[in-house]
């Protein structure tokens, strides 16, 4: 029985060395970095001293891709195509049929032929 005890231990002692000298981490290792880690991210996201924030400055508000082409759409009365669109907007093929199929899914663009959307 003290034979096992001892066999087990000679193991251990063999994996921690032979873990030290590949400089493999251990469970502990890992888990201080992560400590480490925490308290920089904390200290980073505290409060700077001096810094004020401007409670009447906002942020400009981002519009969406659909607002972009319903806009674009609108700024052609009598009906735009799709290369049209595709050249002011700057969107992928696909990004921008689906934009499209949407729109006039729910009725804010209105198919005048094939290629030719206008806003209702």
């Amino acid at each position: 029985m003290t034979e096992n005890t001892e066999l087990g231990t000679n193991w251990e002692g063999f994996v921690k060395i032979l873990l030290h000298r590949l400089d493999i981490p251990t469970k502990e290792d890992i888990n201080n970095l992560h400590n480490r880690l925490d308290k920089l991210e904390q200290l980073i996201y505290q409060k700077q001293p001096g810094v004020k924030k401007d409670p009447l400055r906002r942020t400009a508000k981002r519009k969406s891709a659909s607002a972009i082409v319903l806009e674009v759409i609108a700024n052609h009365p009598n009906g735009t195509n799709f290369k049209t669109i595709k050249a002011a907007t700057g969107f992928d093929d696909k990004k921008l049929r689906n934009i499209i199929f949407r729109l006039d899914k729910i009725l804010k663009i209105k198919r005048v032929n094939r290629g030719i959307y206008k806003k209702i």
